[in-house]
């Protein structure tokens, strides 16, 4: 059996799904390969089943450093008539590194000068 360790950014809020009576967040972690002219971004969609997934999705927003380990499995598509290929994870653990959305509750936050 592989496992992936990965830590990236959030590219939007997590999602909580339902498949067959059980719970599933769903998000996508990405991350960066190269430097100048040649870096570019790599998406892995990661899936986090049971109640963990579910208390964690209020956490788990845009932008938002997260670590990740799971086991990855690679999934062939097609889109538009063109063969493509997803890189995703099954997550077993997740750590959060902040960053992300803020969210207030109180007005005081927002003073205006």
């Amino acid at each position: 059996m592989a496992t992936m360790i990965l830590t990236g950014r959030l590219g939007r809020d997590a999602e909580l799904k339902e498949f067959g009576g059980k719970k599933c967040l769903k998000y996508s972690v990405a991350y960066d390969v190269g430097y100048g002219a040649k870096k570019e971004t790599v998406w892995v969609s990661c899936s986090m089943w049971g109640d963990r997934g579910e208390k964690l999705s209020q956490y788990l927003k845009k932008g938002a450093m997260v670590e990740v380990v799971g086991t990855p499995s690679v999934r062939a598509y097609e889109k538009d008539g063109v063969a493509k290929a997803s890189l995703d994870l099954n997550v077993s653990d997740l750590k959060l590194h902040g960053g992300g959305a803020k969210q207030s509750s109180d007005d005081s936050d927002n003073i205006p000068f």
